[in-house]
């Protein structure tokens, strides 16, 4: 490995010891990742934790003095390692079996500024007692900022703690009580999450231990008091039923409370810590309802008035039926709040108009309520007959971003830990909020779209009405309220696109997803209309998929502003089928299209004519997860601004050189998870455009033949192989080589996942592993028994041949002799044929063109008919080829060559050529007909003389179908009369 490596990443592998020589010679590494290195195998057989996984030799890492980060996470670690550089600056040892720390483990790195510890013992990784953090253990580290501690059975806050910490993880520990000395000695903190200590667990869905008797942590009331630089506080799920003010009394700067999961709807109503808090920006008080309750108006303080700097509330999962202007008089002076999340609170009955008093809202979410489309009068009316127990909140499906995994209670790599009690997804898709004012209405229960629930949202520019079971059909006056709409979100409800002019009031409309709307789609026999696309002249992106659209009643999708239109999950199999050209144009007149996604479409071909009724302007086509058995690679020629092709998960099984003819601008193909076991020769060099290439999980034993020479130009930057089933063998000796000279080509996880398949004592080894020196020995060996095999074979073959065959020998050689001595010419005074057709008869697609339409044409058309010689069929069997040849050509009045690129460096054609260039030479008669099935000989100065003198002996084969008619009538012609009646005057008259 080079010297000037700097950054080393190990992650994922089987390594089970590091050693101090494991790291030799790379002196420049600042950085190691060695996450997840520990073998599945040995985690079910051991009994001692210590002895599952990787073992790292003291001093390992001593002579990297310019190390800087080391990751060593999910390596079921013991112990920290010992004699680590004095230069690391940040450490990584989450989900380890590391149970202490002690003040000698640091004592030496003094540099150190991040340090992650969490999941050492939690229920995803047991462990028989608590993590113990001795007095002062983590003293030394005098410039430490970052230190995360969750997931670690902690029974109290580590003693001692650096002054310089700026943000401290203790979450989902077992603390039960924060002493008032607890923080005293840390006045930089910046975040401190103290989250699932004593956590509320009712209808928890994952393990969950609350404190005794539900009781919630215990906090002193000047607990915080040294906190004076606190910015982010997460109390979480801490089983909270109260909050002292006094809390807050010197945390001046706090802007972000997250106060989830608590027992805070006491707290809510009053509101008393809430004036302690003049510049919190975000304030998290999500899912605090009480036990069997489901009141009917939610009780926000009047205090809420004093945080005149927020900008975000969270008040989800508060649960209550009804909402009215009244119940958020609080908030509408607050005219820095741009996100209100009413959302999963079970309302039924809102008056929207309310959010129209709020002058800077943003965001406004109310998914998943019971929201119905008619508002009724219901001031005095109470709601009755219902049990408050089947209100109370479980674990729904939607509330995926609540439940804490392994991947989401920790941090990623260098960056902080979060609590997995937020939320860790956007609240509004960011696709749509980027418009503007956004309405999420998603997974209530309007049924029916009522345009006067809009009424005073003309400012909205994105609204999600999606899972609402809307089925009515869209007249065009359902957004009538909604002009400056820009992204509307339709998705998985019952639509019926019933007419033309539905949306026709959105004229500003930009993205639509009409995603998962199959409910009248696939109903035959009824109106399925796309028409409306023409009344949106600003709409850029459709979502048509999953649909299962199998019929329309317009044949195609018009629009001149449609960038890009997904039309997954429909059935264009069906659409497209064969004899059936009603909706081969579907997408033709989407004239500014660039990116079109027809993946999951159950397609098994492609016609060429669908092609054609493609638009030209496309920039990138998928055609994923279909059936596609065979592809159409030149029919991509139109596509001159491609490039991103996607063609994974189909059946491919080859992969043809035509694809460099397609289209000089392809960047990215993926061939992902199809069937294919051979590439084209040269195939990388004829796509020289590509950047990126994806070959991986195919059948490809080898790409020997398909990589360039060295000395060829190649512009590939990434080349996946993964999961293919390769042949180690010293065959793949070239390939290797090939990856060693390219070293500008990334080739992901080529060291662990492109592994040989054969032979067996290769199989599960990196291709990389190959040993060259055999291979090139084997070479060796192989060169000395074929040149001693061929020597003895030699010997034998002349011993045995003198002694059987000598007469036989001789009289060959005599024969042979006398004819090449006594050849004369072979004129014929008449001639038994018209044409002599010479062609490649290697090539079976010639050889078809040649005898079923060649032939065909010729000799069975209904006028005149012409007598053919050909070699197939008319040759003497056990004649010398030449002597066929030869006669051939001197009994025809004309020869026929039938020319393509292959066949003009045949040996078989020049010897056909001078011999019926001999003819013009013995007997004046000029027999020669070209066809041109390809563009060949472009510069050959004969061609190009036989042009301007006989140019109707030079045929071309024409491309447009309708002129093949014309080219057999051309072709009979010049056969049945004589070339030199063809000549141009122009060149004979300057002859003579």
């Amino acid at each position: 490995m080079h010297g000037n490596v700097t950054e080393l990443k190990l992650s994922d592998n089987l390594i089970k010891e590091v050693f101090k020589e494991s790291f030799q010679g790379l002196n420049n590494l600042m950085k190691i990742d060695l996450n997840r290195n520990h073998y599945s195998k040995a985690e079910e057989e051991a009994h001692d934790l210590c002895k599952k996984g990787m073992v790292i030799e003291d001093g390992a890492f001593a002579n990297l003095t310019k190390l800087r980060e080391l990751l060593a996470d999910e390596n079921h670690l013991c112990k920290i390692p010992v004699g680590m550089p004095l230069s690391l600056t940040s450490l990584s040892l989450r989900y380890n079996n590391i149970l202490s720390v002690c003040r000698q483990n640091f004592s030496e790195l003094t540099q150190l500024k991040e340090l992650y510890m969490d999941g050492n013992c939690y229920y995803g990784n047991p462990c028989e007692k608590a993590f113990l953090a001795d007095n002062g253990a983590f003293s030394d580290l005098t410039i430490l900022t970052v230190l995360s501690l969750a997931f670690n059975n902690l029974t109290r806050v580590p003693s001692k703690l650096p002054s310089s910490l700026r943000k401290l993880y203790l979450s989902s520990n077992k603390i039960k009580t924060i002493y008032q000395d607890d923080f005293n000695e840390l006045s930089n903190i910046e975040v401190l999450d103290l989250s699932g200590n004593c956590p509320r667990c009712y209808n928890a869905p994952y393990p969950c231990e609350p404190c005794t008797g539900d009781s919630a942590i215990q906090i002193h009331p000047l607990a915080f008091q040294h906190l004076k630089n606190l910015q982010n506080l997460n109390l979480s799920s801490t089983s909270l039923i109260s909050l002292p003010a006094s809390w807050f009394y010197n945390t001046t700067q706090l802007k972000v409370l997250h106060l989830e999961f608590n027992y805070l709807i006491k707290e809510i109503a009053s509101g008393e810590f809430l004036l302690q808090l003049p510049y919190l920006e975000v304030l998290d008080l999500s899912f605090n309802y009480a036990r069997k309750s489901y009141p009917r108006y939610i009780n926000i303080s009047d205090k809420f008035s004093n945080l005149v700097s927020l900008q975000q509330l969270h008040l989800r999962g508060y649960v209550f039926k009804e909402l009215k202007s009244k119940h958020l008089r609080p908030l509408i002076n607050l005219t820095k709040l741009h996100v209100l999340n009413l959302g999963v609170n079970f309302i039924k009955q809102i008056d929207l108009s309310v959010f129209q008093l709020f002058a800077n809202l943003t965001t406004i979410s109310l998914s998943d309520n019971r929201i119905s489309p008619i508002l009724e009068s219901s001031n005095n009316s109470i709601i009755r007959g219902e049990s408050v127990q089947n209100h109370v909140i479980q674990s729904r499906s939607t509330d995926t971003d609540l439940e804490p995994s392994v991947n989401s209670m920790v941090p990623a790599e260098g960056k902080d830990s979060s609590s997995v009690y937020n939320s860790i997804f956007p609240l509004i898709k960011p696709q749509c909020s980027m418009y503007g004012k956004s309405l999420d209405l998603s997974l209530n229960s309007i049924f029916f779209i009522d345009q006067q629930q809009f009424k005073g949202f003309h400012d909205i520019a994105c609204l999600n009405l999606s899972s609402n079971g809307i089925g009515q059909a869209l007249n065009g006056t359902e957004f009538i309220f909604l002009p400056n709409l820009k992204y509307l979100d339709l998705s998985f409800n019952k639509l019926d696109l019933a007419y033309q002019y539905a949306f026709y009031e959105l004229p500003r409309l930009e993205v639509l997803d009409l995603s998962y709307n199959v409910h009248y789609f696939i109903v035959s026999g009824i109106t399925h209309r796309l028409g409306f696309t023409e009344n949106l002249p600003y709409l850029k992106v459709l979502n048509l998929s999953y649909n299962e659209i199998f019929t329309l009643t317009e044949p195609n999708l018009t629009s001149s502003s449609l960038k890009e239109l997904v039309f997954r999950g429909n059935r264009l199999d069906i659409l497209w089928k064969n004899g059936d050209n009603r909706y081969i144009n579907i997408f033709k007149r989407l004239c500014n299209l660039t990116h079109l996604d027809i993946s999951y479409n159950r397609l098994h071909k492609i016609p060429t004519n669908a092609f054609r009724g493609l638009p030209q302007s496309l920039i990138e086509l998928y055609l994923t997860n279909n059936e596609l058995k065979y592809f159409e690679w030149t029919a991509l020629q139109q596509f001159q601004n491609l490039t991103l092709l996607d063609l994974s998960s189909n059946a491919l099984s080859f992969v043809t050189d035509n694809l460099a003819n397609c289209t000089a601008s392809l960047q990215r193909l993926v061939l992902r998870q199809n069937k294919i076991s051979q590439l084209a020769d040269g195939f990388f060099n004829k796509a020289s455009s590509l950047l990126h290439l994806d070959l991986s999980y195919n059948e490809l034993p080898s790409i020997n033949q398909s990589i360039p020479q060295y000395d060829n130009l190649i512009y590939l930057e990434l080349l996946d192989l993964k999961g293919n089933p390769f042949e180690c063998t010293c065959a793949t000796v070239d390939f290797k080589n090939w990856i060693n000279h390219y070293v500008n080509i990334s080739i992901p996880r080529l060291a662990t996942d492109v592994i040989c398949a054969t032979p067996g004592d290769q199989k599960g080894k990196s291709i990389i592993s190959l040993d060259i020196y055999a291979c090139t020995l084997d070479k060796v060996a192989a060169i000395c028994f074929c040149l001693s095999f061929f020597i003895i074979l030699t010997i034998m073959t002349t011993a045995i041949t003198k002694h059987l065959f000598y007469w036989d020998a001789w009289y060959i050689y005599y024969f042979c002799t006398a004819k090449l001595k006594g050849y004369k010419s072979l004129g014929m005074t008449k001639a038994l044929y018209d044409a002599y057709v010479a062609y490649d008869t290697q090539d079976a697609t010639v050889t078809d063109w040649v005898i079923n339409e060649l032939r065909f044409h010729l000799e069975e058309s209904e006028d005149k008919q012409v007598l053919l010689c050909l070699e197939e069929r008319d040759w003497e069997p056990g004649k010398a080829v030449i002597d066929n040849l030869a006669q051939s050509i001197h009994h025809s009045r004309k020869t026929i060559f039938v020319l393509t690129e292959r066949y003009v460096k045949n040996g078989n054609f020049k010897t056909a050529f001078y011999i019926a260039l001999q003819r013009l030479m013995d007997e004046n008669t000029d027999v020669i007909v070209f066809i041109l099935l390809e563009p060949v000989l472009q510069h050959s100065q004969y061609l190009r003389l036989r042009r301007r003198i006989c140019k109707s002996s030079v045929l071309d084969w024409p491309k447009n179908p309708h002129a093949e008619s014309l080219f057999w009538q051309n072709l009979k012609s010049v056969v049945l009369t004589e070339n030199y009646k063809r000549y141009n005057a122009l060149y004979t008259d300057s002859i003579k």
